[in-house]
């Protein structure tokens, strides 16, 4: 039973909520109201959007699970609002700069060098993310199991166009495509790239890197007008995510797709993660026991080809209850959000201290960028807030890491072979934020 009542529960996450948008217009710091957001909506919101007759909770009973009631929801919510205020209250104690506005201004020369390979880098791919797709699409057709029996590199290749995109929208805000003919190849890519992820499978690509451009695109601008932008564009994606999502009915005229897209999104069915934290419960330590830090350490695992180890530990709560198997045909799961992972490590306790844990890393990555140019510094925020999206909708964590590393590679090796040239030289790059702009 839950010690706290819904009303307190959203309460409280409101408040973060606001106090996020607070921080964002004293430090230029969007990361807290990006968390803030998210969960709101995927927790306060989807609980009241249930109980209100809106949607209905998932129903796995069909797997061996029991139906979800509002009390157990309610211990769910209660956990995931626990998880916010530490990751949030040890990110803010420990960020806690003024993060520069960025003054559009990069080394010419290095523009120059990165223009080409980018433009080089957007083309080939498009090619070849069209043939790999074939390919696993060909072996699923055939009876293959996407899960164990397709290599995941395969699998996951197609996720680097977000990095491309994210590459492609930093060159431009910084003035890298001078000529016609460079703006002309850029629009083409990104076209692609958005005709490309804007499918119901490929919807959170298509969201990975709209939240990234959005953080590019609102970085030389003051707080308050970031603020406007980043929430118009979080409508955007939102919007366009559920309209992806409506897409998976192919029976659906155009007008009663948009009504399709704007129900979704109203009910936050999408959003499903709170029941799934409900699921979760049943399963630790009731069926499996608790991971005690395998979830984490499967990350280095996870890259290990299954040809070469073919008996490596499956993932997934589903997997390894033999709930699904190479022989199923199919792959299901309902992602608990990050917390439910957390509480698959050790419970409650894993809920506190992974949080605390993962909000001095982010605090420290933060205050990382404000030692670098504007171009890195706002690269890595933009990955960075790409990247807790799929986090934060938690699940399948070494699945995640591998989707954060097969997305933004092309963005990695860059940060590394310029390391050297990102480091902040000059103050002239970097136009620190006063409140007396506003």
């Amino acid at each position: 039973m839950s010690i706290f009542e819904y009303p307190e529960l959203v309460f409280t996450q409101f408040a973060l909520l606001i106090i996020s948008g607070i921080w964002l217009l004293r430090r230029n710091d969007e990361i807290p109201l990006l968390i803030s957001s998210f969960l709101f909506y995927m927790a306060s919101y989807r609980y009241w959007a249930v109980t209100s007759g809106i949607d209905k909770w998932v129903n796995l009973g069909s797997f061996g699970f029991r139906a979800i009631t509002k009390e157990a929801a309610l211990i769910a919510l209660s956990y995931i609002v626990l998880g916010q205020m530490c990751l949030l209250g040890t990110y803010m104690v420990q960020q806690r700069r003024v993060l520069p506005i960025a003054i559009l201004s990069c080394d010419s020369s290095l523009l120059r060098w990165l223009r080409p390979k980018v433009i080089f880098l957007g083309l080939s791919c498009l090619p070849l993310v069209v043939i790999t797709r074939s390919n696993v699409i060909e072996q699923i057709a055939s009876g293959r199991s996407l899960a164990f029996q397709i290599s995941g590199y395969l699998r996951l290749f197609p996720f680097v166009l977000v990095g491309v995109a994210t590459l492609i929208v930093c060159l431009w805000k910084f003035g890298g495509f001078s000529s016609l003919f460079s703006k002309l190849a850029a629009f083409v890519i990104l076209a692609s790239l958005a005709n490309l992820t804007f499918s119901s499978s490929g919807r959170f690509q298509f969201l990975g890197w709209i939240v990234a451009s959005g953080i590019i695109i609102s970085s030389s601008y003051r707080p308050k007008v970031r603020l406007a932008v980043l929430s118009s564009i979080a409508i955007v994606g939102i919007s366009i995510f559920a309209l992806a999502g409506a897409m998976r009915n192919p029976q659906l005229t155009s007008d009663i797709l948009n009504q399709a897209a704007w129900e979704r999104a109203f009910s936050a069915e999408d959003a499903n993660m709170l029941d799934g934290f409900v699921l979760i419960q049943e399963v630790y330590p009731q069926r499996l026991d608790f991971r005690w830090g395998m979830e984490h350490l499967e990350i280095l695992l996870r890259p290990i080809p299954r040809a070469l180890w073919p008996d490596k530990p499956v993932g997934g709560y589903m997997n390894q209850l033999g709930l699904i198997t190479a022989n199923t045909g199919f792959t299901l799961g309902i992602s608990p959000t990050l917390f439910g992972s957390f509480f698959a490590e050790a419970g409650i306790i894993g809920v506190f201290l992974c949080s605390s844990v993962y909000g001095v890393i982010l605090a420290t990555i933060v205050r990382y960028t404000t030692k670098l140019q504007p171009f890195a510094s706002i690269l890595i925020r933009a990955i960075v807030c790409a990247s807790l999206i799929p986090l934060l909708r938690g699940g399948d964590l070494p699945g995640i890491y591998a989707w954060i590393g097969m997305a933004f590679w092309p963005c990695f090796l860059l940060l590394w072979f310029k390391r050297t040239n990102f480091r902040l030289k000059s103050s002239s790059f970097i136009q620190a934020y006063d409140s007396t702009y506003e």
